[in-house]
């Protein structure tokens, strides 16, 4: 574990410990800039992620028409709690509350229980006076403060696994921890492909159009290029772009998150022919050297599907999944939607953005990721 992510964990337990005593107050704010001490509280709270930040939520209000709805609890002056949410009106889920669009990670982060209950409380009168369906919480877990809150009660969604493992300090053995048959690909990728690889924080029009590629391919629509270069301009002490090369052609692109003591290799594009080349195997080995060199303590490969190729390529590359504890707060008579790519109904939709023209696509994507907060 890495210094900064160990003083995180420090600090959040030497909250957890102080008594719950005093009146929590909830406040709401529809403004992109957090409240003073907002920040400090998520990056001292175990479960803060890039995601819960100020960086991540104006750059949503900035690119998308969801309005925030960022909860605050107080007790007195104190910060004790903070569940940043957004209303979004979609036509395939209708109005709810999402913590947090466009990521894999969000919910509550609450020094206790009483906090926590306070939130969910909150959160369900939002809901009941505004007429919502529902509220998507997509926590990375259910900590102690959650539980004695009652969020593990809430109905939930086993759909995704998380892909988390400590890193080893020495940088030269993270290809140690990769298994064998990988390795040796990676290894191949190294010495007979002879890719390389390079922080190329510049390389936006290359990773745009992998990254839109991929997305075709799957028959889901694209992120603006406008999206990724808002989210690199918060520097390189939170987003990195790095690329792999065959030659001079970029094969993989991507874009990594920084937060605490965990990189998290977020977005990412390639070639059809990375796949021959183990580029990728080659891309995420050079990134956990990267953040081992960093003294990061984590590497978080995201979430995934079961059943899925990208499933199935970080067992390969060592990672164990994790399944996430996502959490829905529902309206009176209203179910947890299904919005996610295994769902049938959105069979057509995909086949229609597979046939594309690749520039139509791209052009598409934007208009539609409006909708799939």
């Amino acid at each position: 574990m890495s210094g900064g992510m160990a003083e995180a964990v420090s600090a959040a337990q030497s909250d957890s410990a102080v008594p719950a005593s005093g009146t929590v107050e909830i406040t709401a704010s529809s403004s992109s800039a957090s409240p003073h001490g907002v920040d400090e509280f998520v990056e001292r709270h175990a479960g803060g992620t890039f995601f819960h930040t100020s960086g991540w939520r104006a750059r949503v209000v900035r690119h998308f028409p969801h309005r925030e709805r960022l909860l605050v609890a107080r007790r007195g002056e104190r910060i004790v709690g903070v569940l940043p949410l957004f209303e979004t009106r979609s036509p395939l889920t209708g109005p709810a509350l999402v913590s947090i669009p466009y990521a894999v990670y969000g919910g509550p982060l609450a020094q206790d229980g009483a906090t926590a209950a306070a939130l969910l409380t909150r959160v369900r009168s939002m809901i009941a006076d505004d007429g919502l369906r529902f509220a998507e919480l997509r926590n990375a877990e259910l900590d102690p403060a959650l539980i004695a809150g009652g969020f593990a009660e809430l109905p939930g969604s086993a759909l995704y696994c998380a892909f988390v493992r400590e890193l080893p300090r020495d940088p030269e053995e993270c290809l140690a921890i990769i298994p064998r048959k990988s390795r040796a690909s990676t290894r191949q990728a190294r010495d007979r492909h002879r890719l390389e690889f390079r922080e190329a924080p510049k390389a936006i029009d290359e990773f745009h159009r992998l990254f839109a590629l991929n997305k075709q391919r799957l028959g889901s629509p694209t992120f603006a290029k406008e999206w990724f270069a808002d989210l690199l301009a918060l520097g390189r002490r939170q987003v990195r772009l790095h690329v792999v090369t065959k030659e001079s052609t970029v094969v993989v692109a991507v874009i990594s998150f920084l937060h605490g003591g965990t990189w998290n290799p977020y977005y990412s594009g390639s070639l059809p022919e990375s796949d021959r080349l183990a580029a990728s195997n080659f891309a995420y080995w050079q990134l956990m050297q990267c953040a081992a060199a960093e003294g990061f303590g984590r590497f978080d490969f995201g979430r995934s599907r079961a059943g899925t190729g990208p499933f199935q390529f970080k067992k390969n590359m060592g990672f164990e999944p994790t399944p996430l504890p996502y959490r829905f707060v529902l309206g009176a008579g209203q179910s947890a939607p299904e919005v996610n790519p295994g769902n049938q109904k959105f069979d057509l939709p995909r086949r229609v953005i597979q046939a594309l023209p690749a520039s139509f696509a791209r052009v598409v994507g934007p208009l539609l990721m409006r909708l799939v907060p």
